[in-house]
């Protein structure tokens, strides 16, 4: 079983970070920045930047830059299509596997992003076959989220857009969440995540309507999303962190209020707490996505 840690790509902005002295332009660190920087995407190893872009963000000339990365090119460690402004990373998938089909699913909006390539096609190859070897599960979730990239799409999407509707994909999504902004979940809606939830104590609508936005928004490492989606994903998590808690002693079990505010809904499952009173609880390790509930039945209360 592969060890692994988690990095926040909020490091790399940390003040006292950016304060520690910096190694020498090299092929090793740029690796590890695109890796983890954050420019990186919830796509593993592919996104959107220029080499200007990245240069400026690393304090190197973009002539150390071109050094580096050809050294790490030159291992098959990187690609990139500067003209596009695309940069995949072939093996980052192996480091960063998806923990769920969900949360490849949740790679939609960012898939949608990046500009149409060959590489984007090369890594759509890579990455579909990764996810086929994960199970079927992963691999029905990469189809529904992550459409093959055709060289003639955009020229077909434009014909298309002259006979039917005068907005890209693109437009619609960004038109969705910014109609949802202004959207609230109904008091059923909020109900009904509240009941899922394993712990119960004074129903907190505040909390859990801060938590919606907070997913509609999105961060560095999750697309924004519209408010059903933002309801179908938090009552996902709440389901599944209930799994894992199961048969645990309530006083190892946050209220809602101290899980909501701390973001718990975006944490890596096997995280979520692998101890009750000091021993091991089964119910933590790893579940596949085809246990998750994926409740539909909250959008049918519709938001105000």
């Amino acid at each position: 079983m592969a060890r692994y840690r988690k990095i926040d790509t909020r490091m790399w902005g940390d003040s006292k970070f950016r304060e520690l002295s910096s190694p020498q332009p090299s092929g090793k660190y740029l690796w590890m920045f695109l890796l983890t920087g954050p420019q990186t995407s919830n796509v593993p190893g592919l996104f959107h930047a220029g080499e200007m872009a990245l240069a400026e963000e690393l304090e190197w000339t973009v002539e150390a830059f071109r050094e580096a990365f050809g050294e790490a090119s030159s291992k098959g460690l990187v690609e990139a299509d500067w003209k596009a402004r695309v940069v995949w990373v072939p093996n980052a998938v192996r480091y960063n596997q998806p923990e769920s089909p969900n949360v490849v699913k949740s790679w939609r909006y960012a898939w949608d992003e990046i500009p149409e390539c060959a590489l984007k096609a090369e890594a759509h190859e890579r990455l579909k076959a990764f996810m086929e070897g994960l199970g079927e599960g992963f691999a029905k979730a990469f189809a529904e989220a992550c459409a093959h990239p055709s060289p003639n799409q955009e020229q077909e999407q434009e014909q298309e857009q002259i006979s039917t509707f005068p907005q890209t994909a693109f437009a619609d999504r960004r038109a969705a969440i910014a109609a949802t902004k202004s959207a609230k979940p109904s008091e059923a809606q909020l109900e009904k995540l509240y009941k899922l939830y394993p712990r119960k104590r004074d129903k907190l609508a505040a909390k859990i309507n801060k938590a919606i936005a907070v997913v509609i928004a999105g961060d560095p490492d999750h697309a924004a999303m519209p408010l059903e989606e933002a309801l179908n994903y938090i009552a996902q998590r709440i389901t599944l962190y209930a799994h894992c808690v199961q048969g645990r002693d309530r006083d190892y079990i946050p209220y809602p209020a101290s899980w909501f505010n701390a973001g718990s809904f975006w944490d890596d499952e096997r995280d979520w707490g692998n101890k009750q009173n000091g021993k091991t609880n089964g119910n933590s390790t790893h579940i596949a996505g085809n246990v998750l509930d994926y409740h539909q039945e909250l959008l049918k209360d519709g938001a105000q």
